[in-house]
């Protein structure tokens, strides 16, 4: 049995602790703030509670895994439900409304849309690359450059950028904003960011995406109840910000009472820790959030909708009459949307605008891309002397399926404690 410390109570901490002490570690969960589940909790004002980020996920096999691998499975805790897909809307005005996960009714809407299909075919082509990435960086430890080999990158084509991607493949200028827009509202520069991240649009056709009874709060509860069951000593208020290390391997993690002995820790708070050095990558700068309540009389809205204006805009509802907008520019986005056929203005009942800084200050938004080798750069990648990383900040990124996958191949690598024998 390894004592294990796990530093942050957001998503990636509680699911990496629920699954290690599921394999017999002892597990203590360090938590800065009095509250686990960190943006799974959204935001709350005046008794209200928006979602930050999108709040629905794909790839809804990691988290039933999760689940599973952690005590009893998720049907008997949370339900998991399948979205409708998500509307598309053109600066022509042209709406498209994508089903997502299936490929026929992706098929169909767009024939329907833009009297032909070239998205379909083009989506196929990311089957292999899905599965190399997949088994490679996802379902297992990335160590990095030593995993790539030649075949990896004959069929990813790493050096392509996504700008020169879409350009090169989609002759519709529709369906390159439909590559483009959500890389440029994540804040990422396309002409940086490489070509294989598209892969996203065959896992979401592939999967669909799936939406939590209760939204993002009820699973940060349900994985807060599961630590409990698990026996894991969870330490609120207590902020680590340093790691002990001893002959090549971790040994503690100081924090602002004491220093709490390890065997392995595994990072998922987004501070830095002392005295590795630095991430050299620059963090992303995150979009401006504008949250919104709007009154019963409001027009009926999908539940997603992506703007393909200039910049972007993306919204989506919590239920309740509750929206939240994420843009990036200096307008207000109201106002934007107008221009799109899009006007909730006589509806808002109440309004809260953040700027990136206060959504900053929420959590890591994640790295920015300068090329494709920054995939090396990323911690977690190749982890060493018992420290691992996991969370927005770390490989694979900042979204919920790609930090649980993190975390089940952090498990994996750690694997469990020998069992107890009593002669």
């Amino acid at each position: 049995m390894a004592n294990v410390v796990v530093v942050g109570g957001g998503f990636a901490g509680l699911s990496a602790a629920a699954r290690l002490a599921k394999l017999r570690h002892q597990v203590t969960l360090l938590e800065t703030s009095q509250q686990l589940g960190g943006r799974l909790n959204g935001m709350t004002v005046g008794g209200r509670t928006w979602s930050l980020d999108l709040d629905t996920v794909t790839l809804p096999g990691v988290f039933r895994d999760l689940f599973r691998k952690s005590g009893r499975p998720l049907e008997r805790v949370l339900d998991l439900t399948k979205t409708d897909g998500r509307r598309h809307v053109f600066k022509d005005k042209s709406v498209l409304d994508l089903p997502l996960g299936n490929r026929g009714d992706q098929h169909a809407a767009l024939v329907e849309t833009f009297g032909e299909d070239e998205w379909s075919p083009w989506v196929d082509s990311w089957a292999e690359p899905w599965d190399l990435i997949r088994r490679t960086a996802l379902d297992q430890v990335f160590e990095g450059r030593a995993a790539v080999d030649r075949t990896m990158r004959k069929a990813l084509r790493p050096r392509r950028s996504i700008a020169t991607l879409a350009q090169k493949d989609l002759d519709d200028d529709r369906l390159r904003k439909l590559v483009l827009d959500p890389v440029r509202l994540a804040g990422q520069d396309r002409h940086a960011t490489p070509g294989f991240v598209a892969v996203s649009h065959y896992v979401e056709r592939s999967f669909g995406r799936w939406r939590f009874a209760g939204g993002l709060p009820a699973l940060a509860a349900a994985l807060e109840t599961r630590l409990g069951e698990r026996g894991v000593t969870i330490e609120l208020g207590e902020s680590a910000h340093e790691l002990v290390l001893e002959a090549g391997r971790v040994r503690g993690v100081v924090t602002s009472r004491r220093t709490v002995p390890a065997d392995i820790v595994v990072w998922c708070a987004p501070a830095w820790p002392a005295p590795l050095p630095p991430v050299t990558l620059m963090p992303v700068i995150p979009a401006s959030r504008t949250l919104v309540a709007l009154s019963a009389d409001a027009p009926d809205l999908p539940d997603e909708i992506l703007v393909h204006a200039n910049p972007p805009i993306r919204m989506w509802s919590g239920g309740d009459g509750l929206w939240t907008i994420e843009h990036r520019s200096g307008e207000d986005p109201l106002r934007a949307l107008v221009r799109f056929g899009i006007d909730v203005r006589p509806y808002v009942d109440e309004r809260v605008d953040l700027n990136p800084t206060d959504v900053l200050g929420l959590g890591h938004a994640g790295w920015a891309w300068t090329g494709w080798t920054s995939a090396f750069e990323l911690p977690g990648v190749a982890p060493a002397a018992g420290i691992h990383f996991a969370g927005a900040h770390a490989h694979p990124g900042a979204t919920l399926e790609g930090i649980g996958m993190a975390t089940a191949a952090i498990a994996d690598a750690i694997g469990p404690a020998p069992r107890q024998t009593y002669s």
